[in-house]
């Protein structure tokens, strides 16, 4: 019976690390059981189900004792494309440029060695100084978009093993169109034409426009 169960427990240690070193010597998952997040199992669907674009929407100077960089912070949105009853998915995640210069490195290695197709974007050079300046932040932020919207649109480049590994530190959040207002709970489920009609809102006062009785015209008399 002991024998039994260490001959068991064996074969499960020697599956986990097995799937393990298959996971580390593959440039690409085998498959989506790989994937460790709710993001890199939406990246592991099929373009015609799931789209994605990824985009810088902020850039944060951060200082520390060793001076100062730059935080990119990213936002990826997943849009599905075959069922009208799911919404679109937004992560975010932060990350540096030396993290993202050497995604970008790894990502166009995998790109050229696969054959895939497309020129694969440049991206912009590191620097050691003046790399919190204007301009470079304005062009790194540029080479990061065309960088992200090129692999989010690769079906092969979004089971990169680097890829589904980079994304994992990405946190889900709300859709940022879809904010809530006060008038947006008072009147849920009302139909639009029995709301009144905010047109104008001037601090804590807001002027609201009410349904009125028109009279009807009155005929002439003979």
């Amino acid at each position: 019976m002991s024998n039994t169960k260490h001959d068991s427990l064996g074969q499960r240690t020697r599956f986990v690390i097995s799937r393990r070193a298959v996971c580390q010597m593959s440039s690409l998952y085998p498959d989506e059981s790989y994937c460790t997040t709710e993001i890199g199992r939406l990246l592991f669907q099929p373009k015609n189900e799931w789209a994605v674009t990824g985009r810088v929407v902020d850039a944060v100077d951060v200082k520390n004792i060793t001076g100062t960089h730059t935080d990119y912070l990213i936002e990826i949105k997943c849009i599905p494309r075959n069922n009208i009853e799911l919404d679109d998915r937004f992560f975010t995640l932060t990350s540096r440029f030396r993290e993202l210069n050497r995604l970008h490195a790894n990502l166009s290695k995998l790109h050229k060695q696969l054959y895939l197709r497309g020129a694969f974007p440049h991206f912009a050079a590191p620097r050691l100084l003046g790399s919190c300046e204007p301009s470079v932040i304005a062009e790194r932020r540029r080479c990061i978009d065309e960088f992200l919207a090129f692999v989010l649109d690769s079906e092969v480049l979004r089971k990169a093993r680097v890829l589904q590994e980079w994304v994992e530190k990405a946190s889900e959040h709300a859709n940022p169109g879809q904010l809530a207002t006060p008038s947006s709970f008072l009147y849920e489920g009302v139909n639009i034409m029995d709301a009144p009609n905010i047109v104008e809102q001037n601090g804590d006062t807001s002027q609201v426009l009410t349904p009125q009785t028109v009279p009807p015209p009155v005929s002439p008399t003979s």
